[in-house]
């Protein structure tokens, strides 16, 4: 078991320390660290912050299906991860509009909002940025800001190895959480968004 669970550990990117059979994992989530304390699988955030169920169960998903690729340079939109095509006209509802209706206007405050969050500045569109959801689950986050003339668009990317980490509900899952927390920071931010 000990050899199986390291393993595991090793390919999901994360740190941990174990003594007999007992370990305890550090699991960067976002702009925090979670620890998990296995048997007990307890679960502690380093901003003190509740780690709900939701959350917890991503983790372990993550870490028990750790592939061990480590992200490249490609990246696929929502659409082109294998079963997901079906599901793209509610992932745009529920994950890409609410981002657009946030910040669709001010390319400024998506930066610096996913820059405070941990993303890391991209090229892309009018404003773009990745954040490491979990350390080998990176998201694009590119916006294209509207004006008088065009409505505002927002992609997210993925790295392809993205299969290989999350089941296809939880690749969902992840991204409302991520659109979610990036929304939820702006708003104790500048309070207007």
């Amino acid at each position: 078991m000990n050899s199986n669970c390291e393993a595991r550990f090793i390919n999901a990117g994360v740190t941990y320390e174990s003594i007999q059979d007992q370990y305890s994992v550090d699991v960067p989530y976002f702009d925090e660290m979670i620890t998990l304390e296995i048997p007990e699988f307890l679960f502690k955030s380093s901003k003190g912050s509740n780690v709900t169920l939701v959350t917890k169960i991503i983790i372990l998903h993550y870490i028990n299906a750790a592939g061990g690729s480590l992200p490249g340079v490609d990246k696929i939109s929502y659409g082109d991860i294998p079963g997901l095509a079906g599901y793209l006209p509610v992932f745009e509802q529920r994950v890409a509009r609410p981002l657009i209706t946030a910040f669709g206007f001010d390319k400024y405050v998506f930066l610096e909002t996913g820059e405070s969050l941990g993303g890391i500045k991209e090229d892309y569109g009018d404003a773009s940025f990745t954040l490491y959801a979990l350390p080998r689950i990176p998201i694009t986050f590119i916006l294209w800001e509207g004006d008088e003339e065009f409505q505002p668009s927002l992609k997210m990317l993925f790295d392809p190895s993205i299969t290989g980490y999350l089941p296809l509900e939880d690749i969902t899952v992840i991204s409302k959480l991520a659109s979610t927390r990036i929304i939820k920071e702006a708003r104790l931010r500048h309070c207007r968004v």
